[in-house]
């Protein structure tokens, strides 16, 4: 279905449209996805390159439901997504959760940390796995101490580096990519997935040094 204008869905609608196919686009703020969310859902804020990311992670035929928080928030997705070649849009639902656990809907969340929730000891948490979801280039620039580098354009292809039996804590710099990641990490399989919401901005800003390659 090619929509020009975007068309509100009910919360009904979207769970017989998922059903048929149609992939959920959550385009909130980091921290409001984080909190609850439609589980399989595909977060890309708008207060990020939502375009730029959308072209490269979706496919230009997939049918999409987009969530948001209001009307104005739909137009600018819908115009965002048709300029890059993104026009297959069933609709738009405005968060609701209540109304998605009246109907059931299986929501999730994803634990949200800060830099000062994971330094204050000398010693590494071994159960912590820092995955830095940034650009070779980026990383080359230097990164966490200990952090596995997986670039977000590789991470539906390649989890290899990443240890399922630790908690598994995704940084960008300054954490929109980190949740898109997460969001992708936890359609693929269920896991113990945390964000570093303010990644290596916050790092800095704590005045705590970055490793080199």
């Amino acid at each position: 279905m090619l929509e020009s204008k975007p068309h509100l869905v009910t919360a009904e609608q979207l769970v017989r449209e998922r059903q048929n196919g149609a992939l959920i686009l959550d385009t909130r703020p980091a921290e409001q996805f984080a909190s609850t969310h439609i589980r399989g859902s595909l977060q890309i804020s708008l207060l990020g390159h939502f375009a730029a990311w959308a072209a490269l992670l979706i496919d230009s035929e997939q049918r999409l439901l987009l969530i948001v928080e209001d009307l104005g928030d739909a137009e600018e997705a819908v115009s965002r997504l048709g300029r890059v070649g993104l026009h297959h849009i069933v609709g738009y639902s405005v968060a609701d959760q209540g109304k998605w656990r009246d109907l059931g809907i299986d929501l999730a969340s994803i634990p949200v940390r800060r830099t000062e929730n994971i330094r204050g000891s000398d010693q590494p948490d071994l159960t912590l796995q820092l995955i830095d979801v940034r650009s070779r280039a980026e990383w080359l620039k230097g990164h966490l101490p200990g952090a596995i580098s997986l670039p977000l354009l590789e991470i539906e292809s390649n989890t290899q580096p990443m240890d399922p039996s630790k908690h598994s804590l995704i940084y960008c710099h300054e954490g929109f990519r980190a949740t898109t990641a997460a969001s992708i990490l936890l359609r693929q399989k269920s896991g113990d997935i945390g964000i570093l919401i303010d990644g290596i901005e916050g790092w800095l800003s704590s005045g705590l040094p970055l490793e080199m390659p």
